[in-house]
């Protein structure tokens, strides 16, 4: 069978979902986006949160391959999207494609204008939100804090930058998406736990961001994708010690300088600093197996010792592997 393609245009306002329900094979019924088994079963849910915010939570299984290509006519909005699909799901930018889900990139905020494609493989399962944000509200409502006048209009500014992230959700975030998880979203109470949710995440990555270094720079697509790939090179040599800027800098194309900014731009951190806490991420997927000791698991990640991998676990995340294994 043909992978079925669907064009998805988002805004805050709601008049893309008709159309996105019926290139789905399917129709709205309220807040719901009703689609025919064959293609999903699950529920996808929206909601106008308040005039400058719409959210899209889709919790589906795919019953087909479907490749999803985002074209937007409209740039009068942002892009926040936190992803945590099981199973086979790429984002596809200039037909570089990387992988996303939960244990993957799980975080994307960028401009509305930004065209990507996303394949949901058979039977993965997908659960997301999407929260859309308008971006002259924002921009109003983050020039009525001193602290940011010096930047802010140049922030959306498109001549001078793009607003572009990929990384990994929060563990608060983490944690009070599961906790929307496991409620019903035909229970009437739902709508105002997600409300409260979208508050929230948006409270919570805005905070996150915004005590950060802003990289003030306009963004070529075939940038994004040298650094999105740069950072799936990291991922996959995790194993081994920190390839050098050199490296990845020849890798990407770009010079030292230009690939430290830009990699600190897209993913709100330095390249040594983006491997290490990687490094600390899927080492701590081991420890929680349980079937390895925390030397076996400081070797297979290339730490010089376990008390080398203490001192770094504990610095990340605030209490030593063994209190770790103990709170399991």
């Amino acid at each position: 069978m043909a992978m079925k393609e669907v064009i998805r245009e988002y805004g805050v306002d709601l008049s893309w979902t008709k159309n996105y329900a019926a290139q789905l094979g399917g129709y709205v019924e309220g807040p719901f986006i009703i689609v025919p088994e064959e293609i999903q079963s699950g529920t996808c849910y929206f909601l106008a949160v308040d005039e400058f915010v719409t959210a899209y939570v889709t919790d589906v299984t795919y019953n087909q391959s479907i490749i999803f290509h985002q074209r937007n006519n409209r740039d009068n909005f942002l892009h926040l999207h936190f992803d945590f699909t099981e199973g086979e799901a790429l984002v596809i930018l200039n037909d570089v494609s990387e992988p996303v889900g939960r244990w993957k990139y799980n975080l994307a905020f960028m401009d509305g204008c930004l065209d990507s494609d996303y394949i949901s493989s058979k039977d993965s399962k997908n659960y997301s939100i999407d929260i859309l944000i308008s971006k002259m509200e924002l921009q109003k409502l983050l020039s009525a804090y001193p602290q940011y006048h010096d930047y802010v209009n140049k922030v959306f500014d498109p001549q001078q930058n793009t607003i572009v992230r990929f990384e990994r959700s929060t563990n608060k975030a983490w944690f009070i998406i599961e906790e929307l998880r496991q409620a019903d979203p035909h229970n009437p109470l739902y709508e105002i736990l997600l409300r409260g949710t979208v508050y929230y995440l948006l409270s919570d990555y805005l905070e996150q961001t915004l005590n950060e270094e802003m990289v003030i720079e306009k963004v070529v697509k075939e940038d994004l994708v040298a650094i999105v790939d740069s950072q799936s090179f990291l991922i996959a040599a995790l194993k081994s010690n920190f390839p050098g800027i050199k490296e990845l800098s020849d890798r990407a194309h770009m010079s030292e300088t230009k690939y430290k900014a830009l990699f600190k731009k897209i993913t709100g951190n330095t390249p040594n600093n983006f491997f290490l806490q990687n490094k600390l991420f899927h080492a701590r997927e081991m420890l929680g197996a349980a079937t390895h000791t925390i030397t076996e698991v400081a070797t297979e990640f290339n730490f010089t010792s376990a008390s080398h991998f203490t001192d770094q676990f504990k610095g990340y995340y605030g209490l030593v592997p063994t209190d770790y294994l103990n709170h399991l």
